[in-house]
């Protein structure tokens, strides 16, 4: 699928951005989503946009942002964590003549010899930060090998919190700018959802916590399990709803947990939603839950938010970062904080409404479009950062001649 470039108009050229935007698939979770969001904003504004994409896009349609006037869909199935990666990324920056090129997950970036400047997203440093705590694997040394080379290729790098802004100076020593600090937004679909049907085609309780995010063990899905061990006893009619894909690499303990506690018949874990189904999951929770160990961002946060859920969030810095005072915060390992939370949320109307209210003020500062906005400012300046320089080291050889 492809579609001719939008020529500039007036005096003044617009930027044209090559974007990696073959992340926009199921296997990449967050990242995808925020790929797909951001570019549906980036459309919209003053630039042309030429996107690689894999044609095996799962649940999100990108049909429709790829078709736009602004776009050049540029189909691709070389996949995004392999060798030939850098090699495609290069030969299609030198054949489409960017301005910029943006890589929205920083493993898959180009090696351009200063030929065009490249910035590089990296969203958090979860393996890292895993590597620091347990010891290192060969994955995770190859995966920081990957990020120095990234970060060293770059012309500029962004990140989406001040909490990964922090991570990526303690692991990498890289300094960013404020303006490198990106936050994610929340789409429009999320607001005003609690008049949704039920999903047909899912079992579900009569009230039940939901918790989105992919079956990993920083996600701690493990407390929430917990939790719901003691809190049937005072909520019989409560369930436990994981949404989340599974990773193929990683034992799936929660399983195992689930049946040694014997509640079974509380939790649902349901690891392929379309994004329809995932809507009315969100319309229809009683409370949203967030353990997660670390994270770069936590976009579920504010969808949570922004489907009017009240939310009972983890102590990690991105989270609270994230949520401000619009969630309940617990400590991330301590089963019994969560069980209290969780039990106060279920029980007291007016501590829901007072959740929901603080949430709103919250989510009505991440919008996608403030996103877009912040990053093509970025990739503006990145660009004509590169352009003065080239100018100045033209000037300067005319100069010795």
């Amino acid at each position: 699928m492809t579609s001719r470039v939008a020529q500039p108009t007036g005096s003044q050229q617009e930027l044209r951005v090559l974007v990696d935007g073959r992340v926009m698939q199921d296997r990449y979770h967050g990242i995808g989503r925020y790929t797909y969001e951001l570019l549906r904003e980036l459309s919209r504004l003053a630039v042309d946009l030429v996107i690689l994409y894999s044609p095996d896009t799962g649940r999100l349609d990108v049909s429709e942002l790829l078709s736009r006037r602004t776009v050049r869909a540029v189909p691709c199935r070389v996949p995004v964590a392999s060798l030939r990666s850098p090699w495609v990324l290069s030969r299609a920056a030198l054949s489409t003549r960017p301005d910029v090129v943006f890589i929205p997950y920083h493993l898959s970036a180009p090696v351009l010899a200063g030929r065009v400047p490249v910035v590089s997203v990296i969203h958090d440093c979860v393996f890292e930060r895993d590597a620091a705590a347990n010891g290192s694997s060969a994955f995770s040394v190859a995966y920081r090998t990957a990020t120095r080379l990234a970060i060293w290729s770059a012309a500029a790098l962004a990140t989406p919190s001040q909490a990964s802004r922090r991570d990526i100076r303690r692991f990498y020593g890289a300094e960013l700018p404020d303006e490198a600090v990106l936050p994610h937004g929340v789409g429009p679909q999320f607001f005003s959802l609690r008049d949704r049907l039920r999903p047909p085609g899912l079992a579900l309780p009569d009230r039940y916590i939901l918790h989105v995010g992919a079956q990993r063990p920083h996600k701690n899905q493990r407390v929430l399990v917990e939790a719901m061990s003691v809190l049937r006893v005072g909520h019989p009619d409560l369930g436990l709803v994981l949404v989340g894909q599974p990773d193929p690499r990683i034992p799936d303990e929660i399983g195992k947990l689930v049946k040694a506690l014997e509640v079974g018949d509380l939790v649902y874990r349901y690891p392929g939603v379309q994004d329809g189904a995932l809507l009315d999951l969100y319309g229809n929770a009683a409370v949203f839950a967030y353990p997660s160990l670390v994270e770069g961002f936590g976009m579920p946060v504010l969808e949570a938010m922004a489907a009017g859920l009240p939310v009972v969030a983890s102590d990690a810095e991105a989270i609270r970062e994230v949520a401000g005072d619009g969630a309940i915060i617990a400590p991330a390992q301590a089963t019994a904080a969560w069980v209290r939370a969780l039990d106060q949320v279920l029980t007291y109307p007016r501590l829901r409404r007072e959740l929901r209210e603080r949430a709103q003020a919250v989510v009505a500062r991440h919008t996608w479009a403030r996103s877009a906005e912040r990053t093509l400012a970025m990739l503006a300046s990145t660009a004509s950062r590169y352009r003065q320089a080239a100018k100045s080291s033209v000037t300067a050889g005319q100069s010795h001649a």
